[in-house]
């Protein structure tokens, strides 16, 4: 069987003839395409070496037989002529004038073969013969080295296999890539090195055997590891599988096999990367979409899509608090790990990762057990394995950090790349940015709120004294008594108060100014003597409250409106203008007499409290003492301890009032200054900028 390359001719082989004798070139012509037997033979005739090496130029030749006696060149001239342009053509010398000598200078410059001409017919059987031989070696050579060419550039294993299947031959790359020593795998068939069922190699091959044509056929399979198995993880190989050229009959293949794990990881890691980027699109449309009720559960949604496409356990959203240096997680997702990410993270607890995030650095971890000594904490509170890996990556607003999210696995190990730390640090300013708008759709109802409430003291509250006023100033003038214009003075005054309150309460929505460090006590003290509490009123500040940060003014003048309300609704005796006492220490201390308004200032766990001994305040009233309008004095305006809460929310504190749980009996207000509840924002601008 010749194995071949068709050139569309339809022709196996084409040969060209060269003599000086056209009648000899016309009957060899003839006898050569008669006995090829099978293979279709076409032979090309020329009567000078000139114009055969013309025809070369422009014809395709398979093999050229050439007689030695020409007029204008001889045999071998011409042969160093053929072999300057086609250095492997099969050639054969034909010639009626041949010697040990000619024959020995043929081979000597790259002749095929050597013939001598005889009488009789049956010696072109044999140029026949030996014509098929030469293509065909010819045609397996070229095709050997067309694969090793190809080999090399592609660093792939070769091998061949018989018409079974089996080996035949491996080279050392082959081996290479399959852990197994070339006499290991001679004689063994392909298919039992995959780690799979091998069907795919076999369909392969069986392909190839029944085509009988030089068409190849490409399968994949993950090899199964030999002895000397070099690789960590296993192999996805590519193999090609085509016939090999041979001179029997019998059919062959020959191989070649590539490791194309990293390509395909290639692959799979930028559709990877192209599905996250689009997560991340969808997410951000999303969030920018979201209405104000709407803010929190599309930033866990964001957090869940982002998990399930990057293949995480945990995403997390923590909000930092400069005050107190601690990051409180607001926002977070699980896949359903087993550990959660702790509810506050600490600056002493997790100092060598919120140091780098405040230098608005993406962290990024392949795996924990990488952590610097100094790191422990920090991996005590991401997880309690030795192989998660995180990205940490920083929320930042008008060039301060904010917060982080933290996107972390717990049991593997993770590689990650610069495109995917990009994306999820995206993920990070899109949820900071919501946030920020939040906060500003929200500081805008607040506004609204405070219009509402100050459109509501013009049209109502501030009516009745206005009525009161003019009525009186009527009087005055109709019976000539200025005694009336007291009790028009009064609901001038009346009036005055309610609009100094209502201004108060609007411009307690802004932001808090510069803040510093300040005495809880010294503050409280202050306020005390700027209220009129009445000469039997008497202040106690007890020992330990400390200092916070704060914005002084406003600080003082929520204490301010606590000791106006204790004095309007606890105060036993009525309120003359002298200004009460001061007394400091411990809560047993002072001991009140009964016609004795006593109010306490003292520390709390979180924060302080501010209690008195008065009537108290019902439980079923708890609930709405901050509301504007709210108040149980014929004197009080009803925005005192509005104000006190938008100032305490201003500095990004909680209020509350809980009753009669001191000795005192009365009110107590408790103010937390300890960390961010979730219900109020943080001590933070998060802005759009």
């Amino acid at each position: 069987m010749l194995v071949g390359m068709d050139d569309g001719s339809g022709v196996d082989v084409r040969v060209l003839h060269v003599d000086d004798e056209p009648s000899l070139t016309d009957l060899v012509s003839i006898y050569l395409e008669r006995e090829a037997g099978d293979v279709d033979l076409s032979v090309l005739t020329s009567n000078s070496g000139a114009d055969a090496l013309e025809r070369l130029r422009q014809e395709q030749v398979d093999c050229v037989v050439s007689d030695y006696d020409m007029p204008d060149i001889d045999g071998l001239e011409f042969l160093r002529a053929v072999r300057a342009e086609h250095p492997d053509l099969p050639f054969i010398l034909f010639t009626g004038k041949g010697s040990e000598e000619v024959a020995r200078d043929a081979f000597r410059v790259g002749a095929t073969d050597y013939m001598q001409k005889d009488t009789g017919t049956d010696q072109y059987t044999v140029l026949a013969n030996r014509v098929v031989n030469a293509v065909s070696q010819y045609r397996a050579k070229a095709a050997s080295e067309r694969y090793g060419t190809a080999i090399e550039v592609l660093d792939s294993g070769v091998y061949s296999l018989d018409s079974d299947g089996r080996f035949t031959s491996a080279d050392g790359v082959f081996c290479g890539l399959t852990g197994y020593e070339r006499e290991d795998i001679l004689d063994r068939q392909f298919a039992d090195l995959a780690a799979d069922s091998g069907d795919e190699i076999r369909n392969a091959f069986q392909k190839v055997i029944d085509s009988d044509s030089a068409d190849t056929e490409r399968f994949e399979t993950v090899l199964s590891s030999g002895p000397s198995y070099p690789h960590d993880d296993e192999l996805l190989c590519e193999g090609h599988l085509a016939l090999r050229p041979t001179e029997d009959d019998e059919a062959a293949v020959i191989g070649t096999l590539q490791d194309v794990t990293e390509r395909r990881h290639r692959r799979n890691r930028l559709r990877y990367e192209t599905r996250l980027q689009d997560a991340v699109l969808d997410t951000s449309t999303s969030l920018m979409s979201a209405e104000a009720d709407e803010i929190g559960t599309k930033i866990e949604w964001t957090l869940q899509t982002v998990g399930e496409v990057a293949d995480l356990d945990r995403c997390s959203v923590y909000l930092y608090n400069d005050e107190t240096n601690v990051a409180a997680c607001v926002h977070d997702w699980n896949r359903g790990a087993k550990i959660e990410h702790p509810a506050r993270v600490s600056l002493d607890e997790a100092r060598w990762l919120l140091e780098r995030l405040h230098r608005f650095e993406n962290v990024r971890l392949h795996c924990v057990s990488d952590l610097p000594p100094d790191a422990s904490n920090t991996k005590q509170l991401l997880t309690e394995t030795e192989t998660g890996g995180f990205v940490a990556a920083p929320m930042v607003s008008k060039w301060s950090f904010v917060g982080f999210v933290v996107f972390d696995v717990i049991d593997t190990t993770r590689s990650w790349t610069d495109t995917e730390v990009d994306l999820l640090r995206s993920v990070a300013n899109n949820i900071t940015h919501t946030l920020a708008r939040e906060r500003r759709e929200r500081e805008l109802r607040r506004q609204n709120d405070r219009l509402d409430e100050f459109a509501s003291v013009v049209s109502h509250d501030l009516r009745n004294p206005l009525n009161v006023a003019k009525g009186f100033v009527e009087l005055a003038r109709e019976e000539e008594d200025v005694a009336y214009l007291d009790r028009a003075l009064d609901g001038i005054t009346r009036m005055d108060t309610l609009l100094n309150d209502v201004l108060s309460l609007a411009r307690q929505g802004r932001k808090v100014g510069d803040t510093n460090a300040v005495n809880i006590a010294d503050v409280a003290e202050r306020a005390w003597k700027a209220v009129d509490t009445g000469k039997e009123a008497v202040l106690v500040v007890e020992d330990g409250l400390g200092a916070t940060q704060a914005d002084q003014g406003r600080f003082q003048q929520a204490f301010e409106n606590l000791f106006r309300n204790a004095v309007e609704h606890g105060s036993k005796t009525d309120q003359p203008s002298a200004t009460g006492t001061v007394e400091r220490g411990s809560s047993g201390a002072h001991s009140a007499r009964d016609d004795e308004l006593v109010v306490r200032v003292g520390p709390t766990q979180s924060g302080f409290y501010v209690a008195d001994n008065g009537p108290g305040i019902p439980d079923e009233k708890r609930q709405t003492v901050f509301e504007h309008g709210h108040t149980t004095s014929q004197s009080g305006t009803g925005f005192g301890l509005s104000i006190v809460e938008s100032i305490v929310e201003a500095h990004g504190w909680d209020i509350c009032v809980t009753g009669p749980e001191s000795d005192l009996g009365g009110a107590r207000f408790e103010v937390d200054i300890g960390g961010v509840r979730s219900e109020v924002e943080p001590r933070f601008s998060l802005s759009d900028d």
